[in-house]
Order: C-alpha cells, then sequence, then structure tokens
C-alpha cells in the first residue's frame, strides 16, 4: 500500500494538494485518495501509521542498517579490542580501544554518527591509531571534555613495565599538540607494573585516572589526577599519585567516578585469587587523603557470592549511593551478573535487592555485567556477557531503583543479542543517549580479528511525552507545515525530503532533520511521540 501510494503522488503533487486545503482543515490520504480530516486526533494516528513504536529492550532499528547493530573493522587483518565509548553531547559515539597483534598493539579511536555510520569529520574516515611510547599500548578509557576534546587514557609499555598513558584528540580527529608532551603523556605512578583502567573528568575538568599498580609482593588501586595541559596535579596527595592497598591480598581497580563533592570513588575486586575474591571500593577526598566517613577507614569489601566476586564498573545515583556492577559465583553454578549498592557512606542499602546485593542468570551459562548506567528516572541498566553455548552474546537488564527487573524491559526485564554469528560479542561500554535510547558497544567476532561493533536499544522515554500537531512548535498547527510533514511520512519519504522545501515561520523551534539538535524535528518525533523514524 506504501509503494502503490508513493508511487502514485510525488512530493510536489503532495504539497499542491496540502495547500487547497490550508484555508480549511488538514488532509490525509486513505487508499490513494485525498479527504479532509475533521479531527487533529485522526491526524496524529496518520502519522503514526507510518511508524510504529518499538517496546523497550528492541533493538532500534532506525541505528545501524536497518537492523539496530553495527560491526566496523578499524585494521586490516588485525584485532580490534573496544575497551570503552563515550557518547558526545552532539549524540556522536566514541569508542576506544586497542588495535594490533598481541606483540604489536596501538591505541585506537573510532567515531560514530548517532546513525551508526561512521564520522568522517573525525581524521577523514572515522578512525585514528596512535602508537604511545615504545611497546604496546591499550585504550581502557575514554571521556569527552566541556569543549569537545577526547581524552583517551590506558596503559603503555611491555608486560611488568607498563605506565598510565593519555592521549588527548581536537574534535577533528588530530592529537591535541598542547596536552602533554605532543599531545601524550606517559606516568610511571608506582616502581613497578602499573595498569590504567578508568578515567574520569572533573568539573573543574582536571583528568581522574585508576587503575592497578604492583607493590612488588602485591597489587594495590592507584590514581594520578592531572592538570588540563596534561602535567600531574601536585594539589592532589602532594604530587599528582596515590598508591593504597585495601586489603593485604591483590586488589584490581577496574572503575573510577568523582562525586558532585570532589570525592574520588575507586571499584573493583579485592583478596587472594585462589580462595576468595570480592567487590571491594575504596574513597579519596579530593586532595588524595583516605576518605575516613566511608565506612570508617575509607575501604569496603563485599561479597555477593561463595567463592569469586568482580566488579568491573561503578555509577553514582543522584542521591549519592552508588551501583557497582561486576560477576558473581553462585555456589554450585556458572557465574552470574552481580550488583550492589552502597549507601553514601560506605554501608550497603537493604532497599536494594532485599539486602544491597544482587544475583542474576541471564543466559544459558556465564554471565557478567560489565558497565552499569543509571537513566534519569532511577532505573538502573546492566550490559555484559552472556554464554550462548558457542560463545558470548551482549546482554542487558535493566532494573527498578529498589532492583527488581523492569518487566517492562523486553518483557522479563533482560535481553540477549548475537553481533556476530557462532562468536564471541564482548561488551565494554554502555550509555544513554539524548532520546533515551541504551547504546552498547564493544568488541564481535572471534581472536584473532575481531572488530568494533555497537548495538542500540530502544529504551523508552525518560518522563512524560510532550507530543503535539505543533510539530515545529511555533505555537501553531498549519497544513503547509505540520500537516504536510505528517503526511510526507505516512507516505513512506524519509530523511531530508521530509522538510525538504518547506518554509518554517520565523518563531518555529524546530526546522532541521536528523541533526540531533534541539531544532531536530525527527528528534522530537521519536522522543515525544513515541515514533520509530530511519
Amino acid at each position: 500500500m506504501q509503494n502503490y501510494m508513493y508511487s502514485r503522488f510525488n512530493r510536489a503533487s503532495i504539497d499542491k494538494a496540502v495547500r487547497v486545503f490550508s484555508h480549511s482543515r488538514p488532509i490525509a490520504i486513505f487508499c490513494g485518495s485525498w479527504a479532509p480530516i475533521r479531527t487533529a486526533g485522526v491526524a496524529i494516528a496518520m502519522i503514526a501509521s507510518g511508524a510504529a513504536l518499538a517496546a523497550p529492550g528492541s533493538l532500534d532499528l532506525s541505528f545501524g542498517f536497518g537492523n539496530g547493530k553495527v560491526i566496523t573493522p578499524i585494521t586490516t587483518n588485525a584485532d580490534d579490542n573496544a575497551h570503552a565509548m563515550a557518547i558526545q553531547t552532539d549524540g556522536k559515539i566514541v569508542l576506544v580501544g586497542a588495535c594490533g597483534t598481541t606483540t604489536s598493539r596501538d591505541f585506537c579511536v573510532a567515531r560514530f554518527e548517532p546513525t551508526g555510520a561512521l564520522d568522517t569529520t573525525f581524521s577523514t574516515d572515522g578512525k585514528v591509531i596512535t602508537q604511545v611510547g615504545a611497546g604496546n599500548s591499550d585504550a581502557y578509557a575514554v571521556a569527552i571534555q566541556s569543549d569537545g576534546k577526547i581524552v583517551v587514557a590506558g596503559q603503555c609499555g611491555n608486560v611488568l613495565s607498563r605506565d598510565f598513558c593519555l592521549v588527548r584528540y581536537n574534535p577533528n580527529g588530530t592529537v591535541n599538540a598542547n596536552f602533554g608532551i605532543n599531545g601524550q603523556v606517559i606516568t610511571a605512578v608506582g616502581t613497578g607494573d602499573d595498569a590504567a583502567e578508568s578515567m574520569a573528568i572533573q568539573g573543574d575538568g582536571k583528568i581522574v585516572v585508576a587503575g592497578t599498580c604492583s607493590l612488588g609482593s602485591a597489587d594495590a588501586f592507584c590514581v594520578a589526577r592531572y592538570n588540563t595541559d596534561g602535567s600531574l596535579d601536585d594539589t592532589f596527595a602532594g604530587d599528582g599519585k596515590v598508591i593504597t592497598s585495601v586489603t593485604t591480598d591483590d586488589d584490581v581497580a577496574r572503575a573510577v567516578a568523582v562525586q558532585s563533592d570532589g570525592k574520588i570513588v575507586v571499584a573493583g575486586y579485592c583478596g587472594d585469587s585462589s580462595v576468595s575474591v570480592d567487590f571491594c571500593a575504596l574513597r579519596y577526598l579530593s586532595t588524595g587523603a583516605i576518605d575516613t566517613s566511608f565506612d570508617f577507614d575509607g575501604r569496603v569489601t563485599t561479597a555477593i557470592g561463595t567463592f569469586i566476586d568482580v566488579a568491573n564498573s561503578i555509577a553514582l545515583q543522584a542521591d549519592g549511593k552508588m551501583i557497582v556492577a561486576g560477576a558473581t559465583t553462585p555456589s554450585g553454578g556458572d557465574t552470574a551478573v552481580g550488583a550492589l549498592r552502597y549507601n553514601p557512606f560506605g554501608s550497603l542499602d537493604t532497599s536494594f535487592s532485599g539486602n544491597g546485593t544482587l544475583s542474576l542468570s541471564i543466559g544459558i551459562g556465564a554471565d557478567s555485567a560489565q558497565r552499569v548506567a543509571i537513566q534519569p528516572d532511577g532505573k538502573i541498566v546492566l550490559a555484559g556477557n552472556c554464554e550462548d553455548g558457542s560463545g558470548y552474546d551482549f546482554c542487558v537488564a535493566r532494573l527498578n531503583s529498589d532492583g527488581t527487573l523492569d518487566n517492562t524491559f523486553s518483557s522479563n526485564g533482560s535481553v540477549i543479542t548475537p553481533i556476530s554469528a557462532n562468536a564471541d560479542d564482548k561488551v565494554a561500554g554502555v550509555a544513554l543517549d539524548s532520546e533515551g535510547n541504551i547504546v552498547v558497544a564493544g568488541s564481535c567476532g572471534t581472536a584473532p580479528n575481531r572488530d568494533f561493533c555497537i548495538a542500540r536499544y530502544e529504551g523508552g522515554p525518560f518522563g512524560a511525552r510532550q507530543c503535539s500537531l505543533d510539530i515545529d512548535g511555533d505555537g501553531k498547527v498549519l497544513a503547509t507545515t505540520d500537516m504536510l510533514i505528517g503526511t510526507r511520512i505516512a507516505l513512506g519519504m524519509t530523511g531530508s525530503a521530509v522538510i525538504g522545501g518547506i518554509t518554517f515561520p520565523a518563531n518555529a523551534t524546530r526546522d532541521q532533520w536528523g541533526t540531533n539538535t534541539s531544532r531536530d524535528i525527527r528528534k522530537y518525533l521519536v522522543s515525544q511521540c513515541g515514533m520509530n523514524l530511519p
């Protein structure tokens, strides 16, 4: 029906017919004939008929190649391992990792348009590879500065003698020469092996990097803080860096977050891996000193299962509570998704999942949460890897704020998505875009030839929708603008053709298409009217 109607009426004839009725009522097409619409309700039904609302948890088919996912090689015939993701304010997706072979790896960065296509304004082809220091360099963290510059952190050097290393890129993908030396910073935090794992940017622009540093007999948490020019911040622990043991065994830091009061929370796992490993967290004051108001000594360890509990990610709620997520081993079974919530002073929040901790099985084998994000409405998104029998798939679970599964998400609160066939798909990042979608990214395929990959899920709106027939936001509903746009969408027109040739009123607040800004009509129809548009 849609193809028949569109073949019968080109855009010019549609526009002419619409304007015939501009003095009276909006119009619509029914089975190839024109008829007046007597109510605005029929008009909105006409628009919706061309674009059904997808359920939360389903893949967003407007992303990628019509299937909600993209797989992108960064190098040729080599392993591209993504380790972190960030979304810019304009909706562009930045994915970073290590690309190359086991003996020769470099930082690699790719930037994607909100549609999933590579952004060719970034290093001309959307990709950049940077050698940092001597030996291998692996990027494990990314953050976007307020000025749009991209900071990437990781580790470089050879095994047992690695250092923290950072690179800052301009928004166009070139290395920012004003940062460190020629855009790069390399820092020996301890005297042994230093492995950077996570990064956050403070409100004042200072850069906090956390990871694991060797103390010889055991590993410990370590943090370095940098000024905006890449120099170490000597107001932090005297020399810009600090190493702290949480337990007497090995302590591995995997995630860092900065509170609104400037305190720094580091999370990971601690203990003797041959006996028992638990979730653990440590909090510093903004000065780099241990915050003794956090569980009395600044440190907390928590067992979820009976053997191995590994924390991979942390997210801060607006009320100061902390969600830590990873994997746990229930008695006599495969690993499951593990999560817990701490109160602001380090005690378990028993309003979360009954006792403050959660163990959740999603797939048919081993499951884990690799990243966590918190929606503006307080719901908690866990993204990770779930075993499917032949490998691992992306999996996502959404929790209500009390830790129960959100059954409005994929009917049972979780979804499993194979990205590549019969291979290992490993999650490296999860984030929420401005339209309420859930973006999950990582590496897909089989070593030694994995690629970067992204999937985007419908998330549903975060708050009450503000949908109106006043599509362009000028305060009026006009046949020559609002109803014309609706008619074109109902006929199956897509892209900039939906608004092509339309002269918008001077006071219109929306007059663009596909720009992902506040003036984007497509964004308004998707986020506020629940439409699924390409």
